[in-house]
């Protein structure tokens, strides 16, 4: 009976159940889900930040519609006179004096006479004008300027008022400034005066103040603007109103703006850019403007590598009026940023940004994790030099199995001894020797090298077969059933044994196969399975082998002075069909087709000649000059009308000696047979009549001598028997 030994798997989970429940409860319990809701919770943050943000913004855009709809007010309540170019310059004065961040406020007067097909206002000659009044700069406290275009004889011309800072309306005279452009001819004076922009609010992106042409694009003022028709008390359309927001402001606005009110070191970063990734809000004092398209961009200089990436998110392409958010995760240095994107409501599509290190909101949850991973490196040394003791003795039983594994895998399936410190290992052991003994007992039945192919392939034979060339083998002991009548079973037994054992070692050491013994005879194949494209070769070899080999033993002290086993072969080359044959649960690897009836022919046939050895010409085809033949015969085989050429085998190449000129003396005769020479041909042979083919042929002679064979024989020999 076995002692009861814990088994591996007892011992593993008792070593470890500790550190797996610690880890799978903690780590991914706690962890992953408060990573999540933190994560969750800094989203819902930003989306807040986003929205205070955007009423910033909204507010810092406002300021020129204010200036633009209490403007109308006056015009619509004839508080302001839109027919005197100096009362509405005093209008448009006050209203830049008391709003720092409009860079100008313009007011295009026109007489609307009606529309054209295509909806364009139609205007009349006369009572065309324009004021602006404008800050010199972006620049804070620089002097408020007016610009009039007016028409002197026929033509527009310009005059420019420049007066100090804080100077009051009329503190200086108009300067001529010579010819200028209609202004009404001016998109922003036509669109809004059109059928279909009459009365409706009209706002611009990002541009260069027209006012500032002809300075360096450097000192140009960046500005938004807004604009709308203008009516009087009597409903009339009397021009077109234009206010100036200087873009500083929204940069003004942003610097100040925090997500967290309450950290001072906040890490967010908040930014305006639109749809397509291009800054409207600088990142950076040195950022440079650029034309994008029709919009002014802002260019980032040295842009902090976390906006970069942020402004590279897929997912802000898809921000719109439709979908006005967007979050996700982005990569910097191998660390994770969180951005958020929200659609600023009633802009030019420009989105509010915010990017932030995610390490903001996990970093103590990711102290938390270092500490319990501490804990629980500890723990796990402690697991592993217990474990360690155990390990050790396992991994000496594994390599021993590893060792038997690779012996089987080079088919060495010798018995090995062994004892393993766990029931489980040994159990593999006791089961891995039991397999070598099948193994063991299976390649006595089979042939070897299929044995090793299915083992090789782990896989189980199945029915059926493939075309292949073959060379196949059969032998027989001429007069077996008499040796054995006179020989008692004890003595025949071991006899027979010695003798096959010397067969079967000579077929293997060509690489042959056995497909089967038949009582004394032995039938073998080569090409199969393994497959050697010199097989024919290999057979011809193992016969000489197999005589060579009995030959020795018979001389042997183990023969026991038992008569000598005269010993017939036949061999055949040909394409047959081999594989696993029989029923399902009963196979056979063996052969099926003509071919292997030939080769059983061949070796019966011999014993009417009286040779050891019979080979089809196909076998001799294969392997001239290697070896040395002499043709016995044309002979049909019993079941075949077709004549084959049969060849004796007399050994190697370079045979000389009487042998080979006895062979070549029967040749020349045999051809004198076939030409009907009979005669001649017993003549040739007449002095050795010894020899079985030259004794068989003699007497054939003799016979077509008295009774020559009818017109077309061909010379074949037909055999009546098997």
């Amino acid at each position: 009976m076995r002692p009861a030994r814990l088994t591996l798997a007892q011992f593993f989970f008792a070593a470890t159940a500790l550190a797996a429940v610690v880890m799978g409860v903690l780590l991914f319990a706690f962890l992953t889900a408060s990573r999540r809701s933190i994560l969750e919770s800094s989203e819902h943050l930003r989306a807040a930040a986003a929205r205070r943000i955007e009423e910033r913004v909204a507010a810092s855009l406002s300021q020129a519609t204010d200036v633009l709809e209490a403007i109308e007010r006056d015009a619509n309540h004839g508080a302001m006179s839109t027919d005197d170019p100096t009362l509405v310059e005093a209008r448009l004065f006050s209203a830049v004096q008391n709003a720092p961040h409009i860079a100008d406020v313009t007011f295009t007067r026109g007489r609307r006479l009606g529309f054209d097909a295509d909806g364009t206002a139609q205007l009349a000659p006369e009572a065309r004008w324009q004021v602006s009044v404008f800050r010199a700069s972006a620049r804070p406290n620089t002097p408020i300027l007016t610009r009039v275009v007016t028409t002197e004889d026929h033509r527009f011309v310009a005059r420019r008022r420049e007066r100090a800072v804080d100077a009051p309306l009329l503190a200086a005279p108009f300067i001529p400034e010579g010819a200028a452009d209609d202004p009404t001819v001016h998109l922003t004076f036509s669109t809004p005066a059109s059928e279909s922009g009459y009365r409706h609010l009209h706002s611009s992106d990002l541009h260069y103040s027209e006012l500032d042409a002809a300075l360096p694009s450097m000192e140009r003022r960046v500005v938004l603007s807004v604009q709308k028709s203008i009516d009087d008390a009597a409903g009339t359309f009397v021009g077109v109103l234009k206010v100036e927001l200087l873009h500083a402001t929204i940069d003004y606005e942003l610097s100040r703006l925090k997500v967290d009110e309450s950290d001072p070191a906040d890490t967010h970063r908040v930014f305006l850019c639109d749809a397509h990734g291009w800054l409207v809000s600088r990142v950076s004092p040195n950022d440079v403007l650029e034309l994008r398209g029709d919009d002014l961009r802002f260019a980032p200089t040295h842009a902090p590598p976390m906006i970069t990436a942020a402004l590279g998110f897929p997912g802000l392409a898809g921000v719109n009026d439709d979908h006005p958010d967007a979050n996700g995760t982005v990569t910097v240095a191998g660390q994770p940023f969180l951005v958020t994107f929200h659609m600023v409501a009633g802009s030019q599509g420009w989105v509010i940004g915010i990017v932030v290190p995610a390490e903001r909101y996990t970093r103590d949850l990711t102290l938390l994790r270092d500490r319990f991973l501490l804990a629980f490196a500890v723990i796990t040394v402690l697991v592993l030099a217990v474990g360690g003791l155990v390990l050790g003795r396992v991994g000496r039983a594994f390599s021993r199995i590893s060792t038997i594994t690779t012996r089987m895998r080079g088919f060495d399936f010798a018995p090995a001894n062994g004892t393993a410190p766990f029931r489980d290992v040994g159990e593999v052991m006791d089961g891995l020797e039991r397999a070598k003994t099948a193994m063991r007992a299976l390649g006595k039945y089979v042939p070897v090298d299929l044995v090793r192919d299915l083992y090789t392939a782990n896989r189980e034979p199945t029915l059926g077969g493939e075309l292949r060339d073959m060379s196949i083998l059969f032998t027989d002991i001429r007069g077996f059933t008499t040796v054995a009548e006179g020989l008692a079973p004890e003595v025949l037994a071991p006899a027979l044994g010695r003798y096959l054992e010397a067969m079967i070692a000579s077929v293997h050491s060509t690489g042959g196969t056995i497909d089967k013994l038949i009582g004394d005879g032995v039938m073998a194949f080569w090409n199969a399975p393994a497959r050697h494209p010199d097989h024919a070769k290999r057979a011809c070899e193992s016969i000489l082998t197999c005589l060579e080999a009995t030959e020795k033993l018979f001389a042997s002290e183990a023969w026991a002075g038992l008569p000598p086993f005269f010993t017939r072969y036949g061999l055949h080359t040909d394409t047959v069909l081999v594989g696993h044959f029989g029923a399902p649960d009963r196979l056979s690897y063996t052969l099926m087709g003509d071919g292997v009836n030939l080769a059983s022919r061949l070796e019966a046939l011999g014993k009417q000649y009286g040779v050891a050895t019979l080979v089809s010409e196909a076998v001799v085809e294969r392997v001239k000059g290697d070896f040395v033949f002499r043709q016995v015969d044309l002979v049909a085989v019993k079941g075949k009308t077709q004549g084959v050429r049969v060849y004796e085998l007399l050994g190697r190449a370079g045979l000389d000696g009487p042998k080979l000129a006895l062979a070549r003396t029967y040749e020349r005769a045999l051809e004198a047979y076939f030409a009907r020479d009979f005669a001649r041909a017993r003549e040739l042979i007449a002095a050795q009549l010894e020899d079985g083919p030259s004794a068989t042929l003699d007497a054939r002679c003799v016979h077509f001598q008295e009774s020559p064979p009818p017109p077309g024989w061909t010379g074949v020999f037909v055999a009546t028997e098997k």
